[in-house]
């Protein structure tokens, strides 16, 4: 995946945990397209708020949007604009986007949320629960992934973050465990 450092865990859940209890504090707010389960748990643990920045797409079931697991790169500005910016300690994606019922998130928006990111000097971070699946969509319904490989594509939605969490038994990888990657020296 490209990331400097990668920290093993039992679960996926574990490496969120990890990076939460590192990373954010009482009062923060971690900005996401949907948060799952685990994580939502593990920021509020921290007494940290998980904000849903999802689509309105990603909130209609008959919407035919291709990628309505995207988060709302206007309501991030927005999000970033009104809140005190050393309170949103990272930004966050899941792909796919589990709790949105597992849809994609687009490379654009991916690349859109890492040049946000970079211009406030946030840190982003990557749910990297179902990584290939969102892969494969990217490259059947992204024209200009179509003749990409999947390593090619997982390797270049990596390059835009800054780390990731991963439970292993998502995609086959394995039947359990889990891990942390992240390029911050301190954080590892």
């Amino acid at each position: 995946m490209g990331f400097e450092h990668v920290i093993p865990t039992h679960q996926g859940r574990a490496a969120e945990r990890i990076l939460f209890s590192v990373m954010s504090k009482k009062g923060d707010k971690i900005p996401s397209n949907n948060h799952f389960d685990t994580t939502r748990a593990n920021i509020e643990y921290q007494g940290a708020e998980a904000v849903d920045l999802v689509i309105k797409e990603g909130t209609n079931p008959e919407s035919t949007h291709p990628f309505k697991g995207d988060m709302d790169i206007r309501k991030l500005k927005k999000f970033i604009k009104e809140n005190n910016i050393a309170k949103i300690p990272m930004i966050m994606v899941t792909i796919t986007n589990n709790s949105g019922g597992g849809q994609p998130v687009s490379m654009e928006n991916i690349k859109a949320i890492s040049k946000v990111a970079r211009k406030h000097k946030i840190p982003f971070y990557i749910d990297a629960c179902r990584f290939a699946e969102n892969a494969y969509f990217i490259k059947i319904r992204e024209e200009d992934y179509k003749d990409y490989s999947i390593e090619r594509i997982v390797k270049e939605m990596f390059s835009y973050a800054d780390g990731c969490t991963m439970s292993a038994k998502k995609d086959a990888i394995a039947n359990i465990g889990g891990f942390l990657c992240t390029n911050d020296d301190v954080l590892a």
